[in-house]
């Protein structure tokens, strides 16, 4: 956590991406910024550039593509995941190879889903392979 510098747990659910400066804070820190909110009575902010939170899923999205244009690898790559639980393949590749670029761990191992399972590139065990290692690394 980019607050506590405490490892984030592997479990997702447990910690949260922030719209607006794409940092992956915990659950402990968020928590603890909308205790201080609360407590204080003030505007609910991130955790982390103190930027006020999105009120609707439309200005998360805003932001978000403000954060891409960006080239922001983390972003890029969220944007790769929603269009892949969309089942729009194609388009998640065009992200994840985009982020993977950008050093982007997670893309690396995305693209090596796609690679293994065939969904929106042809199956092809050497790039699943390298994509899996780039991660690793």
């Amino acid at each position: 956590c980019p607050i506590c510098c405490l490892p984030l747990p592997l479990d997702k659910e447990k910690s949260c991406m922030m719209s607006c400066c794409s940092k992956v804070v915990c659950e402990g820190c968020d928590h603890a910024n909308k205790i201080r909110e609360i407590e204080g009575k003030l505007k609910f902010k991130c955790p982390f550039c103190r930027e006020p939170l999105p009120s609707t899923n439309d200005e998360a999205d805003k932001q978000r593509t403000n954060r891409i244009k960006m080239n922001d690898p983390l972003a890029i790559c969220q944007e790769g995941v929603d269009h892949f639980e969309k089942g729009d393949y194609n388009k998640a590749f065009e992200y994840f190879t985009k982020a993977s670029e950008l050093g982007d761990v997670e893309a690396h191992y995305l693209l090596s889903l796609l690679y293994h399972n065939g969904q929106g590139v042809e199956k092809d065990r050497g790039k699943e392979r390298h994509h899996l290692e780039e991660a690793a690394i």
